[in-house]
Order: C-alpha cells, then structure tokens, then sequence
C-alpha cells in the first residue's frame, strides 16, 4: 500500500467516526450526572446542617431562659447544663456554648456546632460551622406553671411511666429531682407541656418520645416548711361509742358529728362525715350506688380509710391531714371521688398534706375515678397509678417523692397554690436571637 493510500483510509475512518451517533445519550447522561448527583447530594447535606442548626438555637434558647431565672452566681452554670443536656446529651450532637451576664440583668449565649459533610467532603468542603445567638431578660418572660413535682433525688428512677400510662398535662411541667441513672424511665410518650429531669440520664424504650429535658434547671420543693402546723389529737382516748361501729344495711342513713372516731365499718349506701380524728382502720365496704358525703373543714387522719367498689365521694372545701407514713386513703376498683380544697382561711387551696420528715410508704391508686381540686403534698409518699384509674383535674398540684403511671388515663390543669418556672417556648416578647 502507497503512502497517498494510507492516507486516504486514515482520512476515511476520521470521518466515519464523526458521523457515527451511536451511544451518545449515554455519554451525555454520564457527563450530566455527575453535576446533578453533586447538587442533590450538597442538598442532603445542608438539609442536615440546616436541622443541627434548629437544634442548637433550641438548645440555647432553653438554656439562657433557665439560667437567667437563677441567682447571679448561678446563671452561667445553669444554662451551660441545660444547653449540654439538651444540644448534646438529647440530640447527641457536639458542640460548644458561652454565656455572658448583661448590665441590665440580662443574659446572652452563644453557640456554634461543627456539622459533619458527605457528599460535599468529595469536593473539600468536610464540614460546616452554624451558630446560634440567644439573649433572655428576667421578669420580662412568662412562667410555666408545675402541675407534678417528684422530689427524691435518690431514686432510679423516680418517674417511671409504663406502657398503657397516658397523661395530658399540655398547660404545665412535670418536675423530677432525681440525679440517679436512670432518673426516669420512659415506656410510652406523656403529653405533657415539658417533663424537666435534674439529672442526666434517662431511658426511653419502644419508640417513646416525651418532651423530656436532662441536666433540667427543676424547681426545688416550694411549700418544705411552709404549710400550715397542725397541733394533732391524740387516739388513745376514743369514745367506746364512736370505734368498733358497723353501720349495716338496715341502718339507714350515718350522720357523724364531728368528733374523735376508731375503727368503722359502713355496708349501709348513705353516709355523712364532718371534720374530725380518724384514728383507726375504716371501711366503706362495696355497696350498690353509695354515697360518702364530707361536709367542709379539716379531717385528720391518723389511720386508713378504704373506699371499696360501689361509692361515691364528695367533698367541697375539704383537707386531709395525713399524720403519718400510715395513714392514708385508698381508693379502690369503680370509685368515684370529686374533692376540693378550701378557697379561704388556713388550709386554703390545700387537699391532701403531711408533715415533713416521714418514712418513706407506697400508696396505690386503682380503677378509680377521681376529680381533685388542690394542692396534694406528700413529698414521702412513692404513688403507683393502677388498673385504668382516670384523674381529671381544672386545678391541680401534686409533690411525691417518686411516681409510677401503669394503665392511667391522667388529664390534670395546674391550680392554686401553683408552683411555676421560667420556661417554655422563646419568643420575641422577651427573647432576641
């Protein structure tokens, strides 16, 4: 072959190459995709550094609100357990906080977080750095009110919240004391406005996910020392007419004047208490349609009181003074029980109370109905909720030591005497970003 020949079939294949169409889209699609990948995978990422960055502003936003409600030596630590139990310890998320206390009482925060890259990491972008500012003034913020207070700092957990439990508390907090681990345990989800948890960890099992905050700022007891004394009766005279007394069925209506009473046993469908000394065991057996009728003022309780199937309680303007860790009383399957403190004068807005310092005693509650009206205050007393039992409540403060909700359907609004705390979602009102 001549060298004009070669030539002229290399000229030939550079033409028939050129002319060629075949596999095209493809090329084309390869060259377009790695602009388009590159696009969605730098969305992915930013999308996530975008959500670090609504959890840090949340974290620090809840942070400088909780530190600014304390004493000037107290603020920065504050908020820096609050930010680190919720940015780090909630999110699992790094990052890092100061805090700097105002002239004007103020204070202000500042976080960053460093949000990890993995599509822009191809292209040398690693990371990316969001910040968040938050400034707080105190008394220009409103207050949360505390609807349950659980003071053992000891116990783990403290709350315990079973599978089956349900509380609606959106209007107030739930306030745990407890420092051990877990401080509290979750099995469903509680709606509740906040559930603060002094301590740092908690398990939340089967999917639960409760509005709970660790390293809490919680309120310590408000009314430690604070209520009313009550100078007690003593039991070792009672009138031998007022104990060892069955009212049965074919007694008729019981009226008891007010009075020193022992042990009682009512099987009749109508009784009428008045304030007084309850020393011994009493008994309102199950009955068809009973009724218990408690007419106003203070009932001390120096024994048990067993309220079976079968009554119903009513009580306007009424407290119950529990003298020791053995007195009490217990509700038992299908009550019914509608109980209010007194508005006015020395046991006002309080329904159930005890003195401090008690040993410690489990107090149950079972398949009853109960609508209360007050401050409950038994910081000693570790309460178990069984069996379906329903509390609603327009007004309500509870203190115990720990709480165990099994099959509960809780519906509880705070009441006087409310206990509150600076808390709650940040707005413009009184918090700048």
């Amino acid at each position: 072959m001549t060298n004009h020949q070669g030539f002229g079939r290399l000229r030939a294949l550079i033409h028939e190459f050129c002319r060629a169409r075949e596999g095209n889209l493809a090329v084309i699609f390869s060259l377009a995709a790695i602009p388009i990948i590159g696009a969605v995978g730098a969305a992915v990422d930013l999308s996530k550094a975008n959500d670090v960055k609504t959890e840090l502003q949340n974290a620090l936003d809840a942070a400088v609100l909780a530190g600014v409600t304390q004493t000037s030596a107290n603020q920065v630590s504050t908020a820096s357990a609050v930010f680190n139990g919720d940015f780090i310890a909630k999110y699992g998320n790094s990052g890092s906080a100061s805090f700097t206390q105002n002239a004007n009482g103020s204070l202000s925060g500042t976080a960053t977080s460093s949000v990890q890259m993995s599509f822009m990491a191809v292209v040398g972008k690693s990371s990316v750095v969001v910040n968040a500012t938050a400034t707080a003034t105190p008394g220009a913020h409103a207050t949360t009110p505390v609807c349950i207070l659980l003071t053992s700092t000891l116990d783990a957990p403290a709350l315990l919240v079973n599978s089956g439990a349900q509380l609606n508390a959106t209007s107030c907090e739930v306030h745990v004391l407890s420092t051990q681990s877990p401080a509290a345990t979750f099995n469903t989800t509680l709606n509740a406005k906040r559930i603060c948890i002094k301590g740092s960890s908690i398990i939340k099992n089967g999917g639960a996910n409760p509005p709970a905050v660790t390293s809490c700022a919680a309120i310590s007891d408000p009314f430690a020392g604070k209520l009313p004394t009550v100078s007690t009766n003593s039991c070792s005279s009672i009138p031998s007419a007022n104990n060892n007394i069955n009212y049965n069925s074919n007694s008729g209506a019981a009226n008891l004047a007010g009075g020193v009473y022992g042990a009682m046993n009512f099987n009749n469908t109508s009784v009428t208490l008045n304030p007084g000394v309850f020393c011994g065991s009493i008994n309102f057996n199950s009955v068809t349609n009973g009724t218990l009728t408690l007419n106003p003022g203070l009932y001390e309780i120096h024994g048990t009181w067993t309220v079976n199937s079968g009554w119903t309680v009513n009580g306007s303007g009424v407290t119950f003074y529990l003298v020791d860790q053995n007195s009490g009383i217990h509700f038992n399957s299908t009550t019914s029980a509608t109980l209010s403190a007194p508005t006015t004068g020395t046991y006002a807005n309080i329904l159930f109370y005890e003195p401090t310092g008690l040993s410690t005693s489990y107090p149950t509650i079972d398949s009853s109905s109960l609508n209360l009206t007050g401050l409950v205050y038994l910081p000693s007393r570790k309460l178990t909720a069984n069996s379906t039992s329903n509390l609603t409540s327009t007004g309500l403060s509870m203190v115990l030591s720990t709480l165990t909700l099994n099959s509960t359907n809780w519906m509880i609004a705070p009441g006087a005497p409310a206990m509150s705390v600076a808390s709650g979602t940040a707005t413009s009102a009184y918090l700048s970003q």
